[in-house]
């Protein structure tokens, strides 16, 4: 019975590893579908810039973004630079367009730009 209950705990244990690996190579694969395609066709004013650093470590919206490739980022910044409107605004706030870590929209159609 002792053999038993060490096996069950060992096959446990490694469950849990695997499992959280698979979450964490997940993070990446979580960058918002078609947000450069958003970005770059985004009218409007409803738009909110946060600061990565105030979403909390375990937030799947920020492992996603420090997950995020150089091509991912680089198609996002180019989508903003691309819809002048937005990017005057952006300007006008003074946010640098090379601080722009993600995006995302919400449901009501609003935009949120994420920086660093």
């Amino acid at each position: 019975m002792n053999r038993i209950a060490k096996l069950s705990v060992i096959a446990a244990l490694s469950a849990l590893s695997f499992g959280g690996v698979s979450y964490a190579a997940s993070a990446a694969m979580n960058w918002p579908a078609e947000i450069d395609h958003t970005v770059r066709d985004f009218k409007g004013d409803h738009f909110n810039v946060v600061d990565v650093d105030t979403l909390k470590e375990s937030s799947q919206t920020r492992m996603w973004i420090n997950e995020a490739t150089p091509q991912q980022i680089s198609s996002l910044h180019a989508a903003v630079e691309g819809n002048k409107p937005l990017a005057a605004k952006l300007k006008a706030q003074n946010v640098e367009m090379n601080n722009i870590a993600g995006a995302e929209q919400a449901a009501d159609g609003s935009l949120t730009l994420y920086v660093r």
